[in-house]
């Protein structure tokens, strides 16, 4: 038999982490917001640019509805889901998101519905337009209200099992 050789290895993140000096949680923490300060207002431009292409996108999905037009639209909602909540404006991310589950059970189910995507689409522009002035509890409805319409176009058994 051999004998066993632990070699043990030096952590190198981990002695950085331990050295005395450099920011403190907090103060890392209070610089990223500075700096996510100083960049929102571009994100909000670039927010405001990806709803109005999302617009353009369905408008292509509505008179052709298929796979070749959905992928566009869900990129830009899924795009628009990782920018939104940098800036404050998760509400307009959260439908965002629900409008990428509406595609997701589209091409699922190889079957199509106008209005559920107009729905989400005026909830996105809602939210987005109106978000800093409604309270939490309206922000929540209009988003319940999206997730009723994704449960609604599931296919029979996934509705009850997202209202869970």
């Amino acid at each position: 038999m051999s004998a066993v050789k632990r070699i043990k290895v030096k952590n190198r993140l981990a002695a950085v982490v331990r050295m005395p000096g450099g920011k403190t949680v907090s103060e890392a923490v209070l610089a990223a917001e500075e700096q996510l300060e100083v960049i929102k207002d571009g994100v909000v431009a670039a927010l405001d640019t990806m709803l109005t292409e999302m617009t353009a996108a369905a408008a292509r999905l509505k008179a052709a509805p298929g796979p070749d037009t959905i992928e566009p639209l869900y990129d830009l909602a899924n795009d628009v889901i990782g920018v939104a909540g940098v800036v404050g404006l998760g509400s307009v991310g959260d439908a965002a998101y629900s409008l990428c589950e509406l595609l997701d059970i589209f091409v699922e189910t190889k079957s199509w519905n106008w209005a559920a995507v107009e729905v989400h689409l005026n909830g996105l522009k809602l939210l987005r337009a109106m978000s800093d002035k409604m309270t939490d509890e309206q922000r929540e409805q209009v988003l319940d209200g999206l997730r009723a319409v994704v449960r609604r176009m599931a296919p029979p058994g996934e509705g009850a099992a997202a209202q869970a």
